[in-house]
């Protein structure tokens, strides 16, 4: 019994030293700039220095994980594997806040639970989609094993388009302090509609520039999500 609930405490200790806004903080700054910075830095080098001329219509963004359109390929997979890294304490942030047990007396009245339904597949489709993330920039084009890079893509770009449908839900729908009104309705109502609408095409018509579109309209809902729970997580560490 004593074993047991050491080890139970261990994980809870584990558990909220990752959910923590200090880690939160520190592991979203860090993302931003390894993210941003990277993939600019690898859209750069393809675009200057690899030898076919890379471009998004006749490209896919794998390609620059591709030693012959870029000599750094490197790049993209360091960006991949480390943001899909640490957007992992982000997907357990967003479901304490959005769907708390009630452990404290803050945490009553207890959500409905269509609350904990939403936010569980959302939490779920974010997971799969950084893990997707992750193993397409270890299965890179140049190291693709029996199509793994392909399957990976498809995991981690249907998975976050899955994923927002859930997280609009319920954002616009139900009660949650990290998204503001009226910006928790746009974005709501955006991730609702537009990355399932794109993401549809993008899977129908597979190209590199419906594969450029969904990457553009997947960022344009996780960047403002990832901002407001940098400020979410700022807010309770000025609380203390």
């Amino acid at each position: 019994m004593e074993k047991k609930e050491a080890e139970t405490n261990w994980i809870e200790r584990a558990y909220n030293k990752l959910i923590a806004p200090k880690t939160i903080k520190i592991c979203g700054y860090t993302a931003i700039v390894t993210f941003f910075g990277l993939m600019s830095l690898a859209i750069i080098v393809a675009v200057t220095l690899g030898p076919p001329g890379y471009n998004i219509i006749d490209n896919w963004i794998s390609d620059m994980g591709n030693h012959y359109y870029t000599p750094a390929p490197f790049l993209l997979n360091a960006a991949l594997i480390c943001t899909g890294i640490l957007l992992v304490p982000f997907h357990f942030y967003l479901e304490r806040h959005l769907a708390p047990i009630p452990r404290v007396p803050e945490d009553l009245p207890a959500p409905h639970r269509m609350t904990y339904r939403l936010m569980e597949l959302s939490f779920f489709c974010n997971m799969l989609g950084s893990f997707g993330m992750i193993m397409v920039g270890i299965f890179s084009e140049d190291r693709d094993i029996a199509g793994l890079h392909f399957i990976f893509s498809m995991i981690l770009f249907g998975s976050f388009a899955i994923g927002a449908l859930f997280m609009g839900l319920r954002t616009t729908f139900l009660k949650q302090s990290v998204f503001p009104k009226p910006f928790n309705y746009i974005l709501g109502i955006y991730g609702i509609c537009v990355p399932s609408i794109v993401g549809t095409f993008a899977a129908l018509y597979l190209s590199p520039l419906w594969e450029w579109i969904i990457f553009f309209v997947l960022l344009g809902l996780i960047t403002p999500i990832f901002v407001n729970v940098l400020r979410h997580a700022e807010s309770q560490l000025k609380q203390g």
